[in-house]
């Protein structure tokens, strides 16, 4: 890990792998012509990673996602000019007037806590050149096929086993008992997260395979009983399957309402699904990705609760995979609920444009 950091802060590149992707990546602000000339000579779609806080602080929010990234590029289409926009925008100090619109340099947001918070080539890319102590902006590539390169190489799961190992993002404060009026007497963990207070709610033994939801805050649904989503249903049936199994764990994922935009954004997205607009594309009309959840945090959660194996509660196949990859043995329960006539355009862009497993009949 020291050499891999060592090279990073010299602005040498390094390579970062996850299963049969491999990516190069250096530090925006040490990208130079020649590195960036290789990339997209040898490499996939040049991409600059950064976390959102970042994207929004820059403004780049404000041109359109196309597939959950923001092609922008030079005026003047060379790997000097190119290098010299990224660094510009690495240190903030670039112009709008120095970007063409759309490009073929892909924004991407990436998660504040890295790999512990999402497990992607992005966030790995990202936490390297942080422990480098550099900016928390990368330009990495995907590899065009097996190379032999005298560079650095470290695997997604190697970073996250080492952060893990060194490193806790969520904070467990305070165990209280909760009697409830439907379906029975919990014990509430309160956990201080990166995302803000999150609750878990246990039942019972945690040992073996247990009974799990990962439920996003949606107050529309969850408290008002909204009938344009299927949100509050699914947590009421999802307590009601762990309350009559004896034991489980739903996590109250707070700070994730509207796929992670707020509750006033949703609104606005409500307002323009209502003039025709989908959910998905409701979102990046706002200048927001399809979703900006993961599960990281949820993850540690269940780490410090002492879960390993989970039956999940979800239609969502991103939890599974994202649980996977910390580790967790995970088996799918559904937990579908019956459309309406208000939420069944919702839920069809959902299957359709998101993969979520649910099975919806015209």
């Amino acid at each position: 890990m020291q050499e891999i950091v060592r090279d990073a802060s010299k602005g040498l590149p390094v390579i970062v792998y996850d299963n049969d992707f491999e990516a190069l990546f250096i530090a925006a602000e040490l990208i130079n012509a020649e590195v960036l000339d290789f990339m997209m000579k040898n490499c996939n779609e040049i991409r600059l990673a950064m976390p959102w806080k970042k994207i929004i602080e820059l403004g780049l929010n404000k041109l359109k996602f196309y597939n959950g990234m923001i092609p922008i590029d030079s005026k003047e289409v060379s790997a000097e000019k190119r290098a010299e926009l990224i660094k510009k925008i690495s240190t903030g100090s670039f112009d709008f007037k120095d970007i063409k619109f759309p490009g073929k340099i892909f924004v991407e947001e990436t998660k504040e806590m890295g790999v512990l918070e999402r497990p992607g080539i992005a966030e790995a890319c990202i936490d390297v050149v942080k422990m480098a102590g550099l900016k928390p902006v990368v330009v990495y590539a995907f590899m065009n096929g097996k190379r032999d390169l005298p560079y650095k190489s470290i695997s997604v799961n190697e970073l996250i086993v080492h952060r893990i190992r060194n490193e806790k993002i969520v904070e467990r404060v305070v165990e209280a008992t909760l009697p409830t009026k439907f379906y029975g007497t919990f014990k509430a963990f309160g956990y201080r997260t990166p995302l803000g207070e999150i609750v878990a709610l246990v039942l019972g033994d945690l040992e073996e395979d247990v009974l799990v939801r990962i439920h996003s805050e949606c107050l529309t649904g969850d408290v008002f009983h909204s009938l344009r989503c299927d949100c509050g249903e699914q947590l009421e049936n999802s307590l009601k399957m762990i309350a009559r199994e004896g034991k489980g764990v739903l996590i109250y994922m707070r700070g994730q309402e509207g796929r992670g935009i707020g509750l006033i954004s949703k609104l606005i997205a409500y307002k323009l699904q209502e003039e025709g607009i989908d959910t998905v594309d409701a979102n990046i009309r706002l200048g927001f990705p399809p979703d900006l959840r993961s599960y990281g945090i949820a993850a540690q959660i269940l780490m410090d609760l002492g879960v390993k194996k989970v039956r999940l509660l979800t239609n969502n196949p991103l939890k599974i995979r994202e649980l996977e990859r910390f580790g967790f043995e995970v088996v799918r329960e559904a937990i579908e609920i019956e459309p309406t006539v208000e939420n069944f355009q919702y839920l069809k862009t959902k299957k359709e444009k998101m993969g979520h497993m649910l099975c919806l009949n015209d």
